[in-house]
């Protein structure tokens, strides 16, 4: 499969790259620093571009079969604006598979505790840009795929579990960066997921 991979120079992008190359796939990697993307395979190809960039994704998404989206951060609105534009880039590019990844606190399990139970706000806050852009992304007709992770962690891959429907999550519960990776992999290719929300922690 010919999969584009949004936030390709982040941390988890970075490992999504990596596991879809070593599952066979051939992988564009998308970000506003190519340089910082440092791996190398004949599979592999490097775009500069801006996801909030209509025209930008439009280019990188020319031959491509599926979208893996981990673009994540702080910045005002900038989950709303990213997958906004990339609907729009994605139906006029006529493709339709995309798995997107997101936060647990932008889940109906998520409990707040300690300090996160003290400014409630601050935590809503924290979790409308997710909530909405997710949204968007289950309004859209894609054919979309949203797997929400829990606290992240930079360890060994240990693996994962999907998290029932009603079990509460805090900021305890964590899970591996290269675990979510494979989560968002294997999802690709499983009809399974399509329509589907998945929020994971690690086992």
């Amino acid at each position: 499969m010919k999969v584009l991979v949004l936030g390709a120079n982040g941390r988890t992008g970075s490992l999504v790259v990596e596991l879809a190359l070593a599952a066979g796939h051939t992988v564009t990697a998308f970000a506003r620093d190519p340089s910082a993307v440092k791996l190398t395979d004949e599979r592999l190809k490097v775009v500069n571009g801006d996801a909030v960039s209509v025209s930008d994704l439009s280019a990188a998404l020319n031959g491509q079969d599926a979208v893996i989206n981990t673009i994540g951060g702080v910045k005002r609105k900038l989950i709303e604006t990213t997958i906004t534009s990339l609907i729009a880039a994605m139906k006029e590019s006529r493709i339709s598979r995309v798995v997107a990844m997101s936060s647990f606190i932008a889940t109906p399990n998520f409990k707040p505790t300690g300090m996160m139970k003290l400014f409630p706000r601050l935590v809503r806050g924290m979790a409308r840009d997710d909530v909405t852009g997710m949204k968007l992304l289950e309004g859209s007709g894609l054919d979309w795929t949203i797997v929400y992770a829990t606290l992240l962690e930079d360890k060994a891959a240990s693996g994962y579990r999907t998290v029932a429907p009603d079990e509460p999550v805090t900021a305890k519960n964590v899970v591996n960066r290269i675990d979510v990776a494979e989560c968002l992999v294997n999802a690709l290719a499983d009809q399974a997921t399509i329509g589907q929300s998945l929020l994971i922690t690690g086992r």
